[in-house]
């Protein structure tokens, strides 16, 4: 197992990285996102032949800024992917002025928007894990930041999901976590509301948190991607 470093660790070795000049934020980003996709395609290898169905929730944080390399790398590859984004009104409300796009999670929002990406509303959205294949769904919702309840911004996609299970109870759907899943604390392990996110697979970056010694022990799958630290 590799070494755990606390969520203060970690963006600590983050920060020495981009101060010293050995890597962006960008750089940093676009690793992690390499890294979720290849480590998906080494989970299910069927996944990596031809194109499928990949909804991305994208948070407003780093985390959701992942979400969307992960969805620009998916769609090079003729996915159909749409991204669900939370925190995001400039991505629904035309031109905005160029002050207010800052950031590396806004760099890679705006890529995505450049090649065509598709972002909808974060809500009703049920029919997108309707597929006659399968169909991958990424929580970049919320990463190693988070510390309160996430009930409110997990509802629309627990509303979906059940009603997914009700009505095809027989679909083929990954879910897939970004560094952690939504709905825990990095910390401490504890959930921050009734019902965080239940990922398939959860691929943390760098190292271990403690958070994902908790998921472990419960029997679910973590790995690690390497993101050059």
């Amino acid at each position: 197992m590799s070494e755990v470093l606390t969520a203060q660790q970690m963006r600590s070795l983050e920060q020495a990285a981009i101060r010293s000049g050995a890597v962006t934020g960008l750089e940093l980003m676009e690793r992690a996102g390499r890294g979720v996709v290849e480590a998906v395609f080494r989970h299910r290898p069927d996944l990596a032949r031809g194109a499928h169905k990949a909804v991305v929730l994208c948070g407003p944080g780093n985390n959701g800024g992942d979400g969307f390399v992960i969805a620009r790398l998916l769609r090079e590859r003729g996915w159909e992917v749409q991204v669900r984004p939370v925190g995001w009104p400039q991505l629904f409300a035309g031109e905005v002025a160029p002050s207010s796009r800052t950031g590396d999670a806004w760099e890679n929002a705006s890529r995505w928007q450049a090649v065509g990406g598709v972002s909808r509303p974060y809500e009703d959205f049920g029919a997108a894990l309707q597929a006659e294949g399968p169909v991958l769904v990424v929580d970049a919702l919320l990463g190693t930041g988070q510390g309160r309840s996430t009930d409110d911004i997990l509802h629309p996609w627990w509303q979906a999901w059940d009603g997914m299970a009700h009505g095809s109870p027989n679909a083929d759907i990954l879910r897939v976590s970004v560094d952690v899943p939504t709905g825990y604390d990095t910390d401490s392990g504890e959930p921050l509301g009734k019902r965080p996110f239940e990922a398939d697979l959860t691929v943390a970056f760098h190292a271990m948190k403690p958070v994902h010694l908790r998921l472990i022990g419960e029997g679910q799958n973590v790995v690690v991607a390497d993101i050059g630290l």
